[in-house]
């Protein structure tokens, strides 16, 4: 045991992590009385329990040798998961902002169709006159329009299906790394670690996974 520990913490100690700063809770109780006395309530309960947790308490918690093959799947499948999520929240965003931009050129096209008086005054030899009027060309930009905006909503789907999967795998790792924390009630705290600190949990898999080679090659 004292073996695993010392391997946990050294590979954890090469890394250097900062620890995000938690939300201020008069940001949230600022906002208007009337709507946010229920929300701001239940946040202050949230946070009251919320603490930051250091890497080296962190690292200090948790102890290799009570932890099983069992957990090196679940940390493998957080990883996997967490990772998929992160790619497509990036993807989501891309396509959002593809989407936006579509929109306000398909704005562009309809404006140039409004005033045809307007239009009148331009030479039907400027190929950008020609553009604007070609209605295959607007039919062509609205059907890439409605691409981008079933992309966006079936990643959307996709990403809410992955961070439920995620938050629920997180909480389940949080219990197992940190089962000699405190308490329950600081389960909170060490989830928002684990996502301010993903190499510790990455550090934590490949420590385990070495326990438990040495392990099999003992037997």
């Amino acid at each position: 045991m004292k073996f695993a520990v010392t391997v946990l913490a050294s590979i954890l100690f090469a890394c250097s992590v900062t620890v995000a700063n938690p939300v201020d809770p008069s940001a949230t109780t600022s906002a208007g009385a009337s709507t946010s006395t229920i929300i701001s309530t239940a946040t202050t309960s949230t946070e009251s329990e919320y603490r930051i947790i250091s890497y080296e308490e962190a690292t200090n918690l948790v102890d290799l040798s009570q932890l099983l093959e069992s957990d090196a799947r679940l940390i493998k499948g957080y990883l996997q998961t967490d990772r998929k999520y992160q790619e497509m929240k990036k993807a989501y965003v891309l396509t959002k902002f593809e989407e936006l931009d579509q929109k306000k050129m398909m704005e562009r096209l309809n404006e140039e169709h409004l005033e045809p008086a307007d239009k009148s005054r331009q030479s039907k030899d400027d190929p950008v006159y020609k553009e604007f009027q070609n209605s295959e060309q607007k039919l062509k930009e609205s059907e890439k329009l409605e691409r981008l905006r079933e992309k966006r909503l079936k990643l959307g789907h996709d990403l809410f299906d992955f961070k439920l999967e995620s938050d629920f795998d997180r909480k389940k790792l949080a219990k197992r790394l940190f089962q000699n924390g405190p308490s329950t009630e600081s389960l909170y705290s060490y989830t928002k670690f684990i996502v301010s600190n993903p190499s510790f949990v990455e550090n934590i898999y490949k420590s385990l996974t070495l326990q438990l080679n040495q392990q099999s090659e003992s037997e």
